[in-house]
């Protein structure tokens, strides 16, 4: 049962990421291709005539930078619960990498060479969905370098 508990909590993060897509994002975006191939296009439009509505009342913040956080968060939690809380050098890799990345593509997108607008608050996201789970869990980590 606490595995469960312990899987829950990243998959529900990753959930409401996707739910903000979905609910309060631009229909160009590629998921909303998905969508319509897998024959979901009537449910999401139905959903979105419903949020929409609230558009106005949610942050931008909230919108646009909080599901990357919530997805790093979900990756970060997934890997240490796959690795069993312990760090050590076999997988360090994956425990920094795509947080990497993700602070790589901000920064890129600063100076023009990736697609995209730059914002602190996405960084602030990033970096709040990495450290989040090592908090979380920092008394049962194993550190092993």
């Amino acid at each position: 049962m606490k595995k469960v508990k312990t899987l829950l909590f990243p998959f529900l993060t990753i959930l409401l990421g996707g739910f903000i897509y979905v609910f309060f994002r631009v229909e160009s975006l590629r998921m909303f291709s998905w969508f319509n191939s897998i024959s979901l296009t009537k449910v999401i439009i139905t959903i979105r005539d419903y949020t929409l509505n609230y558009d106005l009342l949610i942050p931008d913040w909230v919108k646009f930078s909080l599901p990357d956080g919530l997805w790093l968060f979900s990756f970060i939690s997934l890997i240490l619960i796959t690795w069993k809380n312990e760090i050590n050098s076999s997988n360090l890799f994956w425990l920094i990498g795509l947080p990497i990345i993700a602070l790589l593509s901000e920064i890129g997108q600063s100076i023009s060479i990736v697609p995209g607008t730059f914002d602190w608050i996405d960084i602030a996201m990033y970096l709040t969905g990495f450290m989040l789970p090592f908090i979380i869990n920092k008394k049962s980590l194993i550190i092993k370098l």
